[in-house]
Protein backbone atom coordinates (compact mmCIF):
# COMPACT_ATOMS: atom_id res chain seq x y z
CA UNK A 1 0.00 0.00 0.00
CA UNK A 2 2.93 2.29 0.78
CA UNK A 3 4.78 1.24 -2.24
CA UNK A 4 1.64 1.91 -4.56
CA UNK A 5 1.48 5.40 -2.53
CA UNK A 6 4.43 6.28 -3.60
CA UNK A 7 4.35 5.40 -7.16
CA UNK A 8 0.83 7.45 -7.52
CA UNK A 9 3.19 10.23 -5.76
CA UNK A 10 5.58 10.11 -8.36
CA UNK A 11 3.36 9.46 -11.21
CA UNK A 12 1.61 12.85 -10.56
CA UNK A 13 4.86 15.14 -9.80
CA UNK A 14 6.06 13.64 -12.98
CA UNK A 15 3.09 14.51 -14.85
CA UNK A 16 2.84 17.68 -13.12
CA UNK A 17 6.50 18.50 -14.60
CA UNK A 18 6.17 17.65 -17.99
CA UNK A 19 2.67 19.07 -17.98
CA UNK A 20 3.85 22.85 -18.97
CA UNK A 21 5.80 21.43 -21.87
CA UNK A 22 3.34 19.97 -23.02
CA UNK A 23 0.95 22.72 -22.79
CA UNK A 24 4.48 25.17 -23.97
CA UNK A 25 2.31 26.84 -26.90
CA UNK A 26 2.29 30.61 -27.22
CA UNK A 27 -1.60 31.41 -27.65
CA UNK A 28 -4.80 31.01 -26.34
CA UNK A 29 -6.91 31.53 -29.04
CA UNK A 30 -10.52 32.45 -29.30
CA UNK A 31 -11.87 32.15 -32.74
CA UNK A 32 -15.38 32.76 -33.83
CA UNK A 33 -16.95 32.50 -37.46
CA UNK A 34 -19.84 34.33 -38.30
CA UNK A 35 -22.31 33.10 -41.16
CA UNK A 36 -25.29 34.92 -40.83
CA UNK A 37 -25.85 36.71 -44.04
CA UNK A 38 -28.76 35.52 -46.56
CA UNK A 39 -26.44 34.85 -48.76
CA UNK A 40 -24.78 31.80 -47.10
CA UNK A 41 -27.14 29.00 -47.52
CA UNK A 42 -27.26 26.68 -44.64
CA UNK A 43 -25.28 23.98 -45.90
CA UNK A 44 -22.35 26.47 -46.08
CA UNK A 45 -23.01 27.97 -42.48
CA UNK A 46 -21.75 24.22 -41.61
CA UNK A 47 -18.81 24.46 -42.72
CA UNK A 48 -18.07 27.76 -41.54
CA UNK A 49 -18.47 25.63 -38.17
CA UNK A 50 -15.84 23.75 -38.81
CA UNK A 51 -14.03 26.54 -40.13
CA UNK A 52 -13.84 27.75 -36.78
CA UNK A 53 -12.95 24.83 -35.02
CA UNK A 54 -10.23 24.20 -36.86
CA UNK A 55 -8.44 27.76 -36.82
CA UNK A 56 -8.93 27.70 -33.14
CA UNK A 57 -6.86 24.07 -32.68
CA UNK A 58 -4.61 25.29 -35.86
CA UNK A 59 -3.49 28.30 -33.60
CA UNK A 60 -3.38 26.90 -30.10
CA UNK A 61 -2.09 23.18 -31.00
CA UNK A 62 0.72 24.87 -32.72
CA UNK A 63 4.82 25.86 -31.68
CA UNK A 64 4.80 29.44 -33.30
CA UNK A 65 8.49 30.31 -31.66
CA UNK A 66 11.69 29.11 -29.79
CA UNK A 67 10.36 30.52 -26.23
CA UNK A 68 9.16 28.44 -24.07
CA UNK A 69 5.58 29.57 -22.42
CA UNK A 70 4.02 28.70 -19.34
CA UNK A 71 0.11 27.50 -19.39
CA UNK A 72 -0.78 31.00 -17.64
CA UNK A 73 1.48 32.66 -19.59
CA UNK A 74 -0.51 32.39 -23.04
CA UNK A 75 -1.19 35.20 -25.07
CA UNK A 76 -5.04 35.75 -25.30
CA UNK A 77 -5.94 36.34 -28.52
CA UNK A 78 -9.25 36.87 -30.69
CA UNK A 79 -10.37 36.49 -34.30
CA UNK A 80 -13.84 37.33 -35.11
CA UNK A 81 -14.88 36.65 -38.90
CA UNK A 82 -17.38 38.08 -40.42
CA UNK A 83 -18.26 36.18 -43.93
CA UNK A 84 -19.42 38.09 -46.50
CA UNK A 85 -19.39 35.90 -49.09
CA UNK A 86 -18.25 32.66 -50.67
CA UNK A 87 -18.66 31.11 -54.04
CA UNK A 88 -18.61 28.21 -55.74
CA UNK A 89 -14.97 27.65 -55.60
CA UNK A 90 -14.71 28.15 -51.89
CA UNK A 91 -13.31 31.57 -52.35
CA UNK A 92 -14.44 33.48 -49.14
CA UNK A 93 -14.75 37.24 -48.65
CA UNK A 94 -14.51 38.12 -45.10
CA UNK A 95 -13.67 41.15 -42.73
CA UNK A 96 -11.65 40.28 -39.63
CA UNK A 97 -11.99 41.96 -36.00
CA UNK A 98 -8.59 41.02 -34.12
CA UNK A 99 -7.76 41.84 -30.55
CA UNK A 100 -4.71 41.07 -28.31
CA UNK A 101 -4.69 41.12 -24.83
CA UNK A 102 -2.55 40.44 -21.50
CA UNK A 103 -2.60 40.19 -18.16
CA UNK A 104 -1.29 42.97 -16.03
CA UNK A 105 0.84 42.50 -13.12
CA UNK A 106 -0.04 41.34 -9.80
CA UNK A 107 -4.02 41.79 -10.85
CA UNK A 108 -6.78 39.95 -12.05
CA UNK A 109 -7.08 42.90 -15.14
CA UNK A 110 -6.16 42.21 -18.51
CA UNK A 111 -5.16 45.26 -20.64
CA UNK A 112 -5.97 45.39 -24.60
CA UNK A 113 -2.70 45.93 -26.48
CA UNK A 114 -3.94 45.86 -30.23
CA UNK A 115 -8.16 46.01 -31.36
CA UNK A 116 -7.81 46.28 -35.21
CA UNK A 117 -10.47 45.81 -38.02
CA UNK A 118 -9.43 43.99 -41.59
CA UNK A 119 -12.30 44.43 -43.84
CA UNK A 120 -9.76 43.07 -47.20
CA UNK A 121 -9.49 39.22 -46.13
CA UNK A 122 -9.87 36.79 -48.89
CA UNK A 123 -8.85 33.07 -48.71
CA UNK A 124 -10.48 29.56 -50.00
CA UNK A 125 -11.23 26.67 -47.23
CA UNK A 126 -12.57 23.50 -47.71
CA UNK A 127 -14.02 21.54 -44.99
CA UNK A 128 -11.46 19.23 -43.44
CA UNK A 129 -8.90 20.17 -45.69
CA UNK A 130 -5.80 20.36 -42.97
CA UNK A 131 -4.07 23.60 -41.91
CA UNK A 132 -0.53 24.46 -42.49
CA UNK A 133 2.09 27.15 -42.52
CA UNK A 134 5.49 27.47 -43.26
CA UNK A 135 7.69 30.39 -43.27
CA UNK A 136 8.79 31.84 -46.71
CA UNK A 137 5.97 30.01 -48.12
CA UNK A 138 2.35 30.96 -49.24
CA UNK A 139 0.29 27.03 -48.35
CA UNK A 140 -2.37 28.95 -47.71
CA UNK A 141 -4.06 32.40 -48.14
CA UNK A 142 -5.65 31.57 -44.77
CA UNK A 143 -3.25 30.21 -42.65
CA UNK A 144 -0.57 33.13 -44.20
CA UNK A 145 -3.45 35.53 -42.98
CA UNK A 146 -3.48 34.29 -39.33
CA UNK A 147 0.45 33.11 -39.38
CA UNK A 148 0.84 37.46 -39.91
CA UNK A 149 -1.57 38.62 -37.17
CA UNK A 150 0.03 36.09 -34.79
CA UNK A 151 3.25 37.49 -35.29
CA UNK A 152 2.00 41.31 -34.79
CA UNK A 153 0.05 39.74 -31.68
CA UNK A 154 3.71 37.94 -30.48
CA UNK A 155 5.44 41.61 -31.28
CA UNK A 156 3.08 43.78 -29.58
CA UNK A 157 3.50 41.43 -26.36
CA UNK A 158 7.27 41.15 -26.72
CA UNK A 159 7.24 44.94 -26.79
CA UNK A 160 5.12 45.52 -23.73
CA UNK A 161 7.76 43.16 -21.38
CA UNK A 162 11.04 44.30 -22.88
CA UNK A 163 12.34 47.72 -25.25
CA UNK A 164 11.98 46.29 -28.76
CA UNK A 165 11.37 42.90 -27.72
CA UNK A 166 9.04 42.89 -30.17
CA UNK A 167 11.42 43.37 -33.55
CA UNK A 168 11.45 39.69 -34.71
CA UNK A 169 7.91 39.33 -35.00
CA UNK A 170 7.61 42.61 -36.68
CA UNK A 171 9.94 41.39 -39.36
CA UNK A 172 8.52 37.89 -39.80
CA UNK A 173 5.14 39.51 -40.05
CA UNK A 174 6.59 42.13 -42.73
CA UNK A 175 8.03 38.97 -44.97
CA UNK A 176 4.71 37.72 -44.97
CA UNK A 177 3.48 40.59 -46.41
CA UNK A 178 6.20 40.44 -49.14
CA UNK A 179 5.44 36.94 -49.48
CA UNK A 180 1.61 37.55 -50.41
CA UNK A 181 2.65 40.33 -53.22
CA UNK A 182 0.13 41.09 -55.22
CA UNK A 183 -2.46 38.61 -53.51
CA UNK A 184 -5.67 40.90 -53.23
CA UNK A 185 -5.54 41.83 -49.53
CA UNK A 186 -1.63 42.00 -49.02
CA UNK A 187 -1.56 45.34 -51.15
CA UNK A 188 -0.30 48.67 -50.52
CA UNK A 189 -3.71 50.09 -51.90
CA UNK A 190 -5.97 48.00 -50.14
CA UNK A 191 -8.26 48.86 -47.59
CA UNK A 192 -10.11 51.61 -46.45
CA UNK A 193 -6.94 54.57 -46.93
CA UNK A 194 -3.63 53.47 -45.07
CA UNK A 195 -5.64 51.37 -42.41
CA UNK A 196 -4.62 47.95 -43.56
CA UNK A 197 -2.13 44.88 -43.16
CA UNK A 198 0.69 46.75 -45.59
CA UNK A 199 0.16 49.42 -43.35
CA UNK A 200 0.18 47.89 -39.82
CA UNK A 201 3.13 45.62 -41.03
CA UNK A 202 5.48 48.98 -42.57
CA UNK A 203 4.15 51.04 -38.72
CA UNK A 204 5.95 48.63 -36.86
CA UNK A 205 9.00 48.20 -38.77
CA UNK A 206 9.27 51.21 -40.40
CA UNK A 207 12.67 52.97 -38.15
CA UNK A 208 10.54 56.09 -38.32
CA UNK A 209 7.63 54.77 -35.95
CA UNK A 210 9.97 53.78 -32.93
CA UNK A 211 8.51 55.80 -30.46
CA UNK A 212 5.58 53.40 -31.06
CA UNK A 213 7.74 50.97 -29.74
CA UNK A 214 9.19 52.72 -26.64
CA UNK A 215 5.27 53.43 -26.22
CA UNK A 216 4.07 50.22 -25.89
CA UNK A 217 6.59 49.37 -23.35
CA UNK A 218 6.61 52.64 -20.96
CA UNK A 219 2.88 52.23 -20.88
CA UNK A 220 2.57 48.48 -19.90
CA UNK A 221 5.67 47.63 -18.21
CA UNK A 222 6.17 50.90 -16.28
CA UNK A 223 2.69 52.23 -16.01
CA UNK A 224 0.49 49.23 -16.14
CA UNK A 225 2.36 46.60 -14.33
CA UNK A 226 3.02 49.41 -11.09
CA UNK A 227 -0.76 49.84 -10.96
CA UNK A 228 -1.52 47.42 -8.71
CA UNK A 229 1.53 48.37 -6.19
CA UNK A 230 1.19 52.30 -6.46
CA UNK A 231 -1.42 53.92 -8.92
CA UNK A 232 -0.36 57.43 -8.87
CA UNK A 233 3.36 56.09 -9.68
CA UNK A 234 1.95 54.16 -12.11
CA UNK A 235 -0.52 56.56 -13.96
CA UNK A 236 2.71 59.21 -13.80
CA UNK A 237 4.65 56.51 -15.82
CA UNK A 238 1.48 56.28 -17.78
CA UNK A 239 1.62 60.23 -19.13
CA UNK A 240 5.15 60.32 -19.17
CA UNK A 241 4.70 57.26 -22.18
CA UNK A 242 2.12 59.51 -23.51
CA UNK A 243 3.78 62.44 -23.55
CA UNK A 244 7.09 61.12 -25.58
CA UNK A 245 4.23 61.31 -28.34
CA UNK A 246 3.77 64.53 -28.47
CA UNK A 247 7.08 65.34 -30.70
CA UNK A 248 6.50 61.90 -32.56
CA UNK A 249 2.96 63.35 -33.33
CA UNK A 250 4.10 66.56 -34.54
CA UNK A 251 6.76 64.98 -36.94
CA UNK A 252 4.38 62.28 -38.22
CA UNK A 253 1.04 63.72 -37.72
CA UNK A 254 -2.39 61.43 -37.89
CA UNK A 255 -0.29 58.42 -38.48
CA UNK A 256 -2.01 54.94 -38.85
CA UNK A 257 -0.47 53.22 -36.14
CA UNK A 258 -1.00 55.84 -33.65
CA UNK A 259 -4.95 55.97 -34.36
CA UNK A 260 -4.91 52.35 -33.75
CA UNK A 261 -3.00 52.51 -30.37
CA UNK A 262 -5.79 55.02 -29.26
CA UNK A 263 -8.78 53.36 -30.69
CA UNK A 264 -7.45 50.46 -28.59
CA UNK A 265 -6.74 52.39 -25.28
CA UNK A 266 -9.01 55.30 -25.16
CA UNK A 267 -11.38 53.34 -23.27
CA UNK A 268 -8.96 52.18 -20.69
CA UNK A 269 -7.22 55.81 -20.29
CA UNK A 270 -10.57 57.03 -18.95
CA UNK A 271 -10.98 54.35 -16.88
CA UNK A 272 -7.21 55.12 -15.37
CA UNK A 273 -7.36 59.02 -14.92
CA UNK A 274 -10.53 59.02 -13.01
CA UNK A 275 -8.45 58.00 -10.29
CA UNK A 276 -6.50 61.43 -10.62
CA UNK A 277 -6.84 64.23 -8.67
CA UNK A 278 -8.27 67.85 -10.35
CA UNK A 279 -5.19 68.65 -11.42
CA UNK A 280 -4.01 65.56 -13.08
CA UNK A 281 -7.36 64.84 -14.64
CA UNK A 282 -7.02 68.53 -16.40
CA UNK A 283 -3.67 68.15 -17.41
CA UNK A 284 -4.58 64.71 -19.18
CA UNK A 285 -7.28 65.67 -20.85
CA UNK A 286 -5.08 68.17 -22.34
CA UNK A 287 -2.51 65.97 -23.34
CA UNK A 288 -4.98 63.35 -24.85
CA UNK A 289 -6.69 65.95 -26.78
CA UNK A 290 -3.71 67.36 -28.30
CA UNK A 291 -2.13 63.55 -29.47
CA UNK A 292 -5.45 62.21 -29.79
CA UNK A 293 -8.07 64.49 -31.02
CA UNK A 294 -10.06 62.00 -32.99
CA UNK A 295 -11.14 61.17 -29.09
CA UNK A 296 -11.26 64.22 -27.62
CA UNK A 297 -14.81 63.96 -26.68
CA UNK A 298 -14.44 61.10 -25.32
CA UNK A 299 -11.63 61.98 -22.30
CA UNK A 300 -14.01 64.31 -21.18
CA UNK A 301 -15.68 61.38 -19.52
CA UNK A 302 -12.26 61.38 -17.03
CA UNK A 303 -13.90 64.24 -15.34
CA UNK A 304 -17.03 62.65 -13.94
Amino acid sequence: MVYRLKYLLLTAALFLAFMPMAQAQEFLAAVQVNAAKENISQSDKQIFQTLQQEVQQFINNRKWTETTFAPNERIRVSFFFNIESMNERNEIKSSLQFQVTRPVFGSMYTTTLLSFTDEDCYFTYREFDPLDYQENQNLSDLTSLIAFYLNIALGIEFDSFAENGGKPYFAKAQNIVNTMGTTIGWMQTDGKGMRNRFYLSESFNNPRFAPIHSLYYQYHRSGMDQLHEDPAAGRAAITESLESLEDFNRSVPNSMIQKVFFQTKWPELVEIYKGGNSAEKSSIIKLLGSIDPSNSQRYDKIRS
